[in-house]
C-alpha cells in the first residue's frame, strides 16, 4: 500500500516547435499516495504562433490564448503546487525541456526538480504492452483519458505513476 508518496504530474501542450511555446499546462498533485489537487491553465505561448498540426493534436487555437497570461504570470500558481516535489510526466524529456526553457526565457530561478518518466517506467513495468504511448497505457490500465488535454494527461500520468509504485510494492 502506498502511504507517504508525494509528487506532481505535469503535462504541457505547445503551440509550435519552440520549447518556450507552452500554450497549456496541467498539474495533478499527489499527497500521501492520493490525488490531492489539480491545476490547469491556458498560456499565451512565446513565440506567439501556432503550427496547424499542433492545433490538430490538442485543439488549442491562437484565439484561445491571445489574452491568456504568459508563463511568468502562471508560474506562481505552478510553483506553489510543485515546490519540493518530484515531477512525473509521460515522455518526461519533453515536459522537462518545456518547463526549463520557459523558466530560462522568463529569467525565473527555480531549483530543477527530479523528473521521472512514466513512459519509461511503464515500459519496464509492463513490457508486454504493444507500445507505451499514454493512450495505450491508459487503455490497458483502464484509466480515463482525453488525450492532449493537459489536465487529463497530467491526471492520467499521476494514476499511472501510482499504479507503478503499487506494483513495485507487491
Amino acid at each position: 500500500m502506498i502511504k507517504k508518496i508525494d509528487f506532481a504530474a505535469i503535462d504541457f501542450e505547445t503551440a509550435n516547435y519552440e520549447p518556450t511555446s507552452a500554450c497549456a499546462v496541467g498539474l495533478t498533485i499527489v499527497k500521501k499516495g492520493k490525488i490531492a489537487d489539480s491545476f490547469c491553465a491556458l498560456i499565451k505561448p512565446e513565440p506567439f504562433y501556432f503550427v496547424p498540426q499542433f492545433i490538430d493534436i490538442h485543439g488549442i487555437k491562437p484565439e484561445h490564448t491571445a489574452y491568456a497570461p504568459d508563463f511568468s504570470e502562471i508560474w506562481p500558481e505552478i510553483e506553489k503546487r510543485i515546490k519540493g516535489l518530484s515531477l512525473f510526466a509521460h515522455n518526461a524529456p519533453f515536459d522537462q525541456k518545456v518547463l526549463l526553457s520557459c523558466l530560462r526565457f522568463y529569467g525565473i530561478k527555480f531549483e530543477e526538480p527530479e523528473f521521472f518518466c512514466t513512459c519509461r517506467l511503464a515500459r519496464e513495468q509492463w513490457p508486454h504492452f504493444p507500445n507505451h504511448k499514454l493512450s495505450t497505457v491508459c487503455e490497458k490500465l483502464d484509466i480515463s483519458l482525453k488525450h492532449h488535454q493537459a489536465d487529463s494527461d497530467a491526471l492520467a500520468c499521476a494514476k499511472i505513476a501510482l499504479k507503478i509504485m503499487k506494483g513495485k510494492e507487491d
